[in-house]
């Protein structure tokens, strides 16, 4: 409408050159009243941040280990308006992005430091600590001297924010959220407690509360100490592991599972001894049916970034069973496979043995029967029992107490 009037005007006072100047004229009048409406981007119509629910347990973690974590603090998702483009009568374009501040527990304990971040999938932090998006990273190593994060204490009221000492925690500060389709992604951390493996003696010390004490000589890459009680937390450790607990002095004491002192002859040498005769060994054998037929074991592996990864072990039994053995710890396919034979051992000693008469020259003798891997050994002086004969049914396992079987 401005453009048809102006260039009446202007063509009325100034011929055709006025004309051509009230044209312009009325052309930018008419752009910028009857401007088209800007174009609006794709909007998030729920803002609210994903739910961290109270009560959620947080792991121990020893050696390092690969986790999720637990939101322990969150801002809503803040968003930010863009407008871009239009001019000469072009429509403008509005595009909305999301950031959002959060805190996220990694562990109950202390740790040593982070290493790698993914998001998705996909890596956010490197090894070297160059992060891989726009934002900001604190990292709270749980000691006992940590400050207050500067973020949390200016979003909470003044003296209420705790410093979370005992927890380490990591900080996101303005994380942008565009390269994620707007939402916050699947966050996994790889946590070090230590650069080194961790003994099972400190597992046990710790999630016991100083009850057991350890004399093994296992190390593991990683452990997480999660579950209702330290007891069910390392409870898959000692059915495993080559490991077992015994009670000796009215001490919980920890032990390599094979470690016997002294040597116990084979059944073969005792069947007569000055003069005595004893009954020949019986050979014990389980139904075929329970025995598995493979053993899976299903464990973080060290070489593949902490991804699950799978051993399996082949029995050659013709049962229809098969052993499925979950274990949150960090190993090395090597080391998976031992711990599969071993569980085999462990299963074949269940199923399969010899009972007889064992009689040992010197001055100690074995009177504890054992039977499969977690049984325990008790030792008496040949001098209190000087005729002392003993049945004992043994598993195959004890060829590491060096007996034959």
């Amino acid at each position: 409408m401005a453009t048809l009037v102006l260039t009446a005007v202007g063509s009325a006072i100034g011929g055709p050159i006025g004309g051509a100047i009230g044209a312009a004229l009325g052309q930018r009048v008419d752009a910028a009243v009857f401007a088209p409406r800007a174009r609006e981007g794709a909007r998030l119509k729920e803002l609210q941040v994903q739910t961290s629910s109270y009560g959620s347990q947080i792991p121990a973690i020893f050696g390092a280990m690969r986790v999720a974590g637990t939101v322990i603090w969150a801002t809503d998702l803040i968003e930010k308006r863009t407008q871009s483009g239009g001019g000469k009568g072009r429509p403008s374009t509005v595009s909305y992005n999301y950031s959002v501040n959060m805190a996220v527990a990694l562990s109950s304990k202390p740790i040593t430091r982070i290493g790698r971040i993914w998001a998705d999938g996909n890596l956010l932090r490197g090894g070297a600590g160059d992060l891989k998006a726009n934002m900001q990273l604190r990292v709270y190593t749980g000691q006992a001297d940590q400050a207050v994060d500067p973020l949390l204490a200016s979003a909470e009221q003044a003296g209420r924010c705790p410093a979370h000492r005992g927890l380490a925690y990591v900080v996101f500060e303005d994380f942008q959220l565009a390269d994620y389709g707007n939402r916050i992604p699947s966050l996994t951390f790889e946590v070090f407690e230590r650069d080194a493996p961790v003994s099972v003696n400190a597992i046990f010390d710790q999630a016991s509360g100083g009850l057991v004490r350890g004399q093994a000589s296992q190390s593991l890459w990683g452990f997480a100490v999660e579950g209702p009680s330290g007891r069910e937390a390392i409870a898959p450790l000692l059915e495993t592991l080559p490991i077992e607990l015994s009670a000796q002095g009215g001490q919980l004491t920890l032990r390599d599972r094979f470690e016997t002192a002294g040597a116990v002859p084979a059944p073969a040498t005792v069947v007569q001894e000055n003069r005595a005769r004893y009954d020949l060994p019986l050979t014990l054998r389980g139904p075929a049916s329970q025995h598995p037929r493979a053993t899976a074991l299903r464990y973080y592996d060290l070489d593949r970034d902490f991804q699950t990864s799978v051993q399996r072990g082949e029995d050659g039994s013709f049962s229809p069973n098969t052993v499925q053995i979950d274990l949150p710890i960090v190993l090395r396919a090597t080391e998976a496979k031992r711990l599969v034979r071993l569980r085999q051992g462990a299963l074949r000693a269940q199923q399969n043995g010899w009972q007889g008469t064992i009689v040992r020259d010197g001055h100690d003798l074995v009177t504890g029967g054992f039977s499969g891997a977690g049984a325990e050994d008790e030792r008496v002086s040949q001098d209190q029992h000087p005729q002392c004969t003993t049945q004992m049914r043994i598993g195959e396992h004890a060829t590491h107490r060096n007996v034959t079987t």
